[in-house]
């Protein structure tokens, strides 16, 4: 059924255009990397392409390459796509970064250790865009998930969470998985979490391109809250034009006009055999009292009492050695920060699990019409740093927010140069031991303000945090209170962004 359900609307997708408009897609999925293996981004090329073809699309899909095999079929895809009347559709999983506030696509086989090393040679997303939009092409989707886990985050090599906006040339629509600055969750079944209500919703007949990313973001959005208890809010930069283009048209009764009865039942026929939870969530979003809602929900139970437990995402994350199996001798674990629903641990066994929210990121505060309003812009940094831990902290303090500031797209001015904002602060931080608990920690505050370079205050902002440290050491102090810091400089350059759009 869902076969012959996908052809036919393929055939009136088709029809809809001229004669020589083809729809094209480039899938790849990364998944065997050396610097840290993700589940499901093969998985994701290989059955995204599956829908895609079911809808009429011509499809690649490439698994697990290195970067002159992407960049090569990235070349190939422009080719194909120059001068078509069609549907370009590129899409990406697996581990993505910015640098500079550009985005970079990581191939396999190769370590990347640093910042450099990234830029000569990974996959620039603009390359992308670049080569579709010399195609002139008719319409081009570019689909990013790949803000999955920063490996690098341990190392400290690429400290910069997720990827960094994008403009999306006219014509096109660029996607990502989740915010700026965010990560995306791996998933715990076949797929990610994105990717899987991304095939759900392309498969609704009806849904013009722009309906199926705010499906997708809803649905990703609403399961994230429910099973991971943080929320991942996909994003879209469009900048589309013309009619309405489907990737499933609208189902059409001959001598009538489609009819709402007629889509419910044509998305009901393609889902109604499948496996995946998405599918049906997905439904019962768009049809919560629609004629199969019932039936929705005892497949949904019986989808979800199938999959096996979600496996535990711990990569990139430390684990906590099992009660009395500490070393004689070995250096204790550092806790740089508590994580939700993450087991630590310290001297002497002690271990805790922190149940609290997750940390706010610096662009999930600020909205993408505020992020419009301050690109671009320059800020001048003042920080002043006191107590002992903050003096010798002083540059990862400072780079540590002016890397906050790039992520959401306003530039640092340089010594002595022109600056639309002045961004003063004080950071001040103390070490001790936990009298309790007999371990080392640390304590950081620190006062910030907005403000014109003629001293007009624009927004203020404060922030505390603390951490085990593990031991009570200068350098277990410094690195547990950078690391403090390394979430708290996202809320301090997040609300005085927000306040200032707010009042402007």
């Amino acid at each position: 059924m869902l076969g012959r359900l996908m052809a036919l609307a393929g055939a009136f997708l088709l029809a809809m255009q001229p004669a020589w408009g083809k729809n094209y897609a480039l899938l790849i999925g990364n998944s065997a990397y050396s610097i840290g293996v993700l589940d499901n981004p093969a998985n994701d090329a290989n059955d995204l392409a599956g829908v895609l073809k079911a809808t009429g699309f011509e499809t690649t899909v490439l698994m697990n390459k290195d970067g002159a095999a992407m960049t090569q079929a990235i070349r190939d895809f422009g080719e194909k796509l120059r001068n078509n009347d069609g549907i370009g559709f590129f899409f990406f999983a697996g581990h993505g970064v910015q640098v500079a506030g550009e985005n970079y696509l990581l191939p396999v086989g190769f370590p990347f250790r640093n910042e450099n090393e990234v830029q000569a040679n990974a996959v620039s997303a603009n390359l992308v865009l670049r080569y579709m939009e010399d195609a002139k092409n008719r319409v081009n989707v570019v689909v990013l998930d790949a803000c999955r886990n920063n490996p690098f985050i341990k190392t400290r090599a690429l400290k910069t969470r997720g990827l960094a906006p994008m403009d999306a040339p006219s014509g096109s629509l660029v996607a990502f998985s989740t915010a700026p600055g965010t990560e995306a969750s791996d998933g715990s079944g076949r797929n990610g979490l994105y990717t899987k209500h991304l095939m759900s919703t392309l498969k609704v007949p009806g849904l013009t391109i722009e309906q199926v990313f705010k499906r997708v973001r809803e649905s990703v959005e609403n399961e994230s809250e429910r099973e991971i208890g943080r929320k991942q809010s996909p994003r879209e930069e469009s900048s589309l034009k013309g009619g309405d283009i489907y990737f499933v048209a609208p189902p059409v009764v001959a001598g009538a006009s489609a009819n709402a009865d007629a889509v419910e039942l044509a998305y009901w026929n393609s889902i109604a055999g499948s496996n995946n939870s998405a599918d049906f969530d997905s439904y019962l979003v768009q049809y919560p009292q629609g004629k199969f809602a019932e039936l929705a929900r005892n497949r949904l139970r019986a989808v979800k009492a199938a999959v096996p437990a979600a496996r535990a995402d711990t990569r990139g994350e430390m684990q906590a050695p099992a009660s009395g199996q500490a070393a004689s001798g070995q250096a204790p674990v550092a806790v740089a920060m508590v994580r939700p629903g993450k087991v630590y641990s310290s001297p002497g066994s002690f271990s805790f699990e922190d149940k609290s929210d997750a940390p706010m990121r610096a662009a999930e505060l600020i909205s993408i019409s505020c992020r419009d309003m301050i690109k671009g812009k320059r800020v001048r940094l003042v920080i002043d740093e006191k107590g002992s831990i903050a003096q010798q902290s002083r540059s990862a303090f400072r780079h540590a927010i002016e890397e906050r500031m790039k992520g959401i797209g306003v530039r640092v001015a340089a010594a002595g140069g022109a600056a639309d904002f002045v961004m003063k602060g004080a950071i001040e931080t103390a070490a001790g031991a936990n009298p309790v608990l007999g371990v080392g920690e640390v304590d950081l505050d620190a006062d910030f303000s907005l403000a014109l370079p003629s001293g007009k205050r624009l927004a203020q902002a404060s922030a505390s945090g603390g951490a085990y440290s593990g031991r009570q050491t200068m350098s277990s102090a410094k690195g547990a209170v950078q690391g403090v810091w390394e979430e708290k400089s996202d809320e301090i350059v997040g609300k005085l962004f927000r306040d200032y759009c707010a009042g402007h």
